[in-house]
């Protein structure tokens, strides 16, 4: 297996991009902020392979990212010039920031080629990128079709092509083909990133007829932790993916896996030293080893001396007929310490456990499609408090 990225999609810009890079002192990260992404994902590769630490990056995480990072904002034009490859280096992926500003992540790139292919993603499928490429999943996508060969449909928030594998956020994929077209040709869905609900399914079994959903369940810091399959039982998000050891204790989920990230970017302590990477999430697995999450355990708070799961209340919701988009968060009370409220699009809803539903006409998200939770609290403490 190779432990380095290496393509032969666009090879003279993967020049040109690895030349320019060739320019900049040593020491500096090249933050990639090109709104082209068939030139973006050259430039990541064709600086990956000069040996220089790399990353994609959108306006907004641009703006706060410091010193050590140099940005990369005007096109290069192909060059037949054959750069030489250098020693493999580390890339850098960011979190979604769905609840605070988005993490820097250090990577190798082995810990994303492990898994491409065992996927099932082929040479000969086309591979649909939504959304931005600063999205680790998105980016993610974009790097396995790269690596393999597949043929690339750069789709963003717009359909286009024929792709035959797509990956994607629930939300996202709702988004991206919200229009009433079927979409034969599809056979392979990759679904992340999110609550995947019955009317999430309904959706796919509309649209996609001849595809294989397969929900995934990992984090930017380890990538795939557990994948579906059709055995999979309702409410499951699969079992441990090739190469992943899984274990919960007090409900809490963490992992031994080849995928793992290196660090934060922001901190010195590096991950899986010696010690499993505690994920963030609760859950449980059953007894055929099949894994169900309840949700992240800063989402689980105590109201009124009792534990609520935040994310339970929000699949409550997203049950509810006609409900498009829903997100609960807490907002501070004399009483109670704090109390549930929720805003959701679609119909009309009510729950015992939260206090006030609002009705948005535009949901807040971030890039990732995922619930933008810090806009969320500014709505609803704007409406209630």
């Amino acid at each position: 297996m190779k432990n380095y990225f290496q393509s032969h999609h666009n090879q003279r810009l993967q020049n040109a991009y690895g030349a320019w890079a060739l320019t900049i002192p040593v020491a500096q990260i090249i933050a990639i902020c090109l709104s082209d992404p068939k030139h973006a994902m050259a430039a990541f590769f064709g600086i990956s392979s000069i040996g220089r630490q790399v990353c994609i990056a959108s306006p907004e995480i641009i703006k706060n990212l410091d010193s050590r990072f140099t940005s990369l904002k005007e096109k290069q034009n192909p060059n037949d010039n054959v750069i030489i490859a250098g020693e493999v280096t580390n890339f850098i992926t960011f979190s979604s920031g769905t609840t605070c500003a988005p993490k820097a992540i250090l990577r190798s790139p082995k810990s994303w080629i492990f898994s491409f292919g065992k996927t099932g993603v082929k040479l000969t499928d086309s591979v649909a990128i939504l959304g931005h490429l600063s999205h680790s999943l998105a980016l993610y996508a974009a790097c396995e079709a790269m690596q393999i060969g597949a043929q690339m449909n750069y789709c963003g928030m717009r359909p286009c092509g024929t792709p035959t594998v797509i990956y994607a956020t629930p939300t996202l994929l709702k988004l991206v083909y919200k229009n009433n077209k079927v979409y034969l040709q599809v056979r392979l869905i990759f679904i992340g990133g999110g609550h995947f609900s019955a009317a999430d399914k309904s959706f796919c079994d509309e649209r996609f007829p001849n595809a294989d959903v397969r929900i995934f369940y990992g984090t930017a810091e380890t990538s795939f932790i557990t994948i579906s399959d059709r055995k999979t039982p309702n409410g499951s998000v699969g079992r441990a993916f090739n190469g992943v050891k899984i274990q919960t204790k007090n409900e809490v989920i963490s992992v031994e896996t080849p995928m793992l990230a290196i660090k934060c970017m922001n901190s010195t302590k590096i991950f899986g030293d010696n010690t499993p990477f505690a994920t963030g999430e609760l859950g449980w697995i059953d007894k055929n080893g099949f894994v169900y999450i309840h949700g992240r355990s800063d989402r689980a708070v105590k109201i009124a001396d009792k534990m609520v799961h935040l994310d339970v209340l929000e699949n409550d919701l997203m049950s509810i007929k006609g409900i498009k988009n829903a997100g609960v968060i807490t907002l501070p009370d004399i009483k109670r310490g704090q109390r549930a409220f929720g805003a959701v699009i679609g119909n009309d809803a009510k729950h015992p456990q939260i206090s006030n539903i609002l009705q948005l006409t535009k949901w807040p998200q971030l890039l990732s499609g995922k619930t933008d939770y810090l806009k969320l609290k500014e709505i609803l403490a704007k409406a209630f408090l």
